[in-house]
């Protein structure tokens, strides 16, 4: 297997990984992606037919909480992209979702401090960054805010709380192992999907369209494209001057706005009518900094193509 630099993504499947993946390869790099299982092609066949693959893709058997698949995988690599951890809108024990984050984020780190890497990528979450009732309501949000792990506790906001917690051990073992580590903090991501499943951020898209809902949330989601978010990660590690935490937003939307810009484009769907509640939740654009991350990503996709790319790709595959 040959190729310049070697990459290992850390949970190669998932939406916003399999762009990385693709984009490594496109680079040229050589690429170890960690799976639960390469045979199984309903989840992982996409990434074989990615350009490329059949060359410089080495699917490896891994599970983060396994640390010697770690070892394994990590070997011989430049850096490591750390995307793995469980999504779910629910879940019934915060372990589920807790242990697997702060397990393996400790085993990806031991791993790459035993295989000698020396620059890993996290990818953490806008839910690490912006869920925190105590903020001042005049000030920006920011790489500067973390989620309040109190409020996520006392509100079981499980994945908020793996989210916030993960970021700061791998932070926190980086300083410890001598490995530099970059943080991209993405927020509701949309965008076309290379996997066979639907998201669960794809999935607040094609609950619009598919006549699932009667009602739709009085809430702001802030969005960015999946492509930019891989392309972040990317340069968090090519950019030399790349550290610490990036606020990872393009853009904030109503719901009530993102369902005008889909009916225009796409008018044979049925959308739901009704708003709910006369709150408006989440967090508007006016509100938010992009500016670090800027350094990172140039310019990013606009929103319309950014709904119409995620649209187009529920249809192609059927998902619609």
């Amino acid at each position: 297997m040959e190729g310049g630099k070697r990459a290992c993504v850390i949970g190669a499947g998932g939406f916003i990984a399999s762009w990385i993946v693709a984009k490594l390869l496109d680079r040229g790099y050589t690429v170890h992606g960690t799976v639960r299982d390469p045979d199984d092609d309903e989840k992982y066949g996409h990434l074989k037919k990615l350009p490329g693959a059949g060359e410089r893709l080495l699917l490896c058997k891994a599970d983060v909480l396994d640390y010697d698949s770690l070892v394994r995988a990590v070997r011989g690599c430049d850096v490591v992209f750390h995307t793995a951890c469980p999504v779910a809108p629910k879940f019934e024990d915060p372990d589920d979702v807790l242990k697997p984050a702060m397990d393996g984020t400790r085993n990806v780190m031991e791993a790459c401090h035993k295989e000698n890497v020396k620059r890993v990528v996290f990818t953490s979450s806008g839910a690490a960054i912006a869920y925190n009732p105590n903020h001042p309501q005049d000030q920006i949000i920011d790489e500067s805010c973390w989620s309040d792990p109190e409020s996520c506790r006392k509100n079981q906001h499980w994945y908020m709380l793996a989210k916030t917690e993960s970021e700061k051990l791998v932070s926190k073992l980086g300083d410890e192992f001598g490995i530099h580590v970059v943080v991209i903090c993405p927020v509701f991501v949309l965008g076309p999907i290379l996997q066979s499943k639907i998201n669960t951020s794809v999935g607040i898209v094609a609950n619009l369209l598919n006549g699932s809902k009667t009602s739709y949330p009085n809430t702001f989601y802030a969005l960015v494209d999946v492509r930019d978010v891989a392309e972040a990660h990317i340069a968090g590690y090519e950019d030399p001057n790349a550290t610490g935490r990036y606020f990872c937003v393009a853009c904030s939307k109503l719901c009530k706005e993102m369902i005008e810009t889909l009916k225009a484009k796409f008018p044979q769907y049925s959308y739901p009518d009704k708003c709910e509640g006369e709150t408006t939740q989440g967090i508007s654009f006016e509100k938010i900094s992009n500016k670090k991350i800027l350094s990172l990503i140039k310019e990013f996709i606009p929103y319309e193509k950014m709904l119409v790319d995620t649209v187009a790709s529920l249809q192609e595959k059927g998902l619609l």
